[in-house]
């Protein structure tokens, strides 16, 4: 797999059976790096020799794999912090277990990092989830670590700060972020911006993904997610902050649309803008 040069266009784009059929959509939008989604009911042991052979023939470079649990609802506030990530303790075995079966997968064909959500990380560290969540994340960065991977952290779901201070209590090298500006918007936990400063040592890779904030004083509901330059994140600021940064990764396009054929032509317009505004950040 060849390298990417800082800053590519790439898409977050999910694994199934038949890699084959996936590439060649990634392909047929003139990509080839991004993030490879690892669904709870791919078989990673079955699918792994067409998804070497696959990635090797389109040369596709992936820069993480990113890791999701069956069960897991994002519909509203109330199912995400009981069903997604690590937060719900009577499913922390059976989603380590399988995190560590993605780690070996996306070993098994040189990926060399691994995201996820963990769940809402409690303000308060004295909170005994708060310790739980922080023993599982060293135990999975200790697992990445023995396979030369960072683990990385999606964010969003917990403003900056907290974040930020539960990665120095956690204390592991390898333990990174994956940045997604629209996130912070959708769960309304903090200016985009300067999250991205605030965790600017930390990131690894970005999502480029956008969304509307939640309707003022709407502790319910989540904001909207939707096409890149339809929302409310500052896409001509973001990467010049990154470029700031001296980000090194690719830029991956996340685009959660059910509709398929809106999905594409919403990827098709975010790698349009994305292009014009590294050429012209005016824009």
């Amino acid at each position: 797999m060849q390298n990417i040069k800082p800053m590519q266009i790439g898409l977050v784009f999910w694994a199934d059976q038949n890699a084959e059929s996936v590439l060649r959509q990634l392909q047929d939008l003139e990509l080839n790096c991004g993030q490879l989604g690892v669904p709870p009911e791919l078989h990673c042991e079955t699918a792994l020799d067409d998804w070497k052979i696959s990635l090797n023939k389109w040369q596709v470079h992936v820069t993480s794999a990113v890791c999701s649990y069956a069960g897991e609802d994002y519909s509203t506030l109330e199912t995400i912090h009981q069903t997604v990530g690590f937060t719900a303790q009577h499913l922390r075995a059976e989603r380590i277990a399988r995190t560590k079966e993605v780690s070996k997968f996306a070993h098994s064909l040189g990926i060399p990092a691994l995201s996820c959500h963990v769940g809402f990380i409690p303000t308060n560290p004295k909170e005994a989830l708060y310790g739980e969540l922080s023993d599982l994340t060293k135990l999975i960065c200790d697992h990445c670590a023995s396979h030369g991977q960072d683990f990385v952290l999606e964010t969003g779901q917990e403003p900056a700060d907290v974040l930020l201070a539960f990665i120095k209590h956690v204390d592991r090298q390898n333990l990174k972020v994956n940045f997604d500006p629209a996130n912070m918007i959708i769960y309304a936990s903090g200016d985009p911006l300067a999250a991205l400063d605030l965790l600017s040592p930390h990131v690894l890779s970005v999502h480029c993904k956008d969304a509307r904030f939640p309707l003022a004083g709407d502790s319910t509901h989540l904001g909207k997610e939707c096409a890149l330059g339809d929302g409310e994140v500052n896409f001509p600021a973001f990467l010049q902050q990154l470029e700031t940064m001296n980000y090194q990764g690719a830029l991956s396009i996340e685009r959660e649309e059910p509709n398929i054929e809106k999905r594409l032509a919403d990827i098709n317009t975010g790698i349009l803008r994305l292009k014009q505004w590294k050429s012209n950040p005016e824009l």
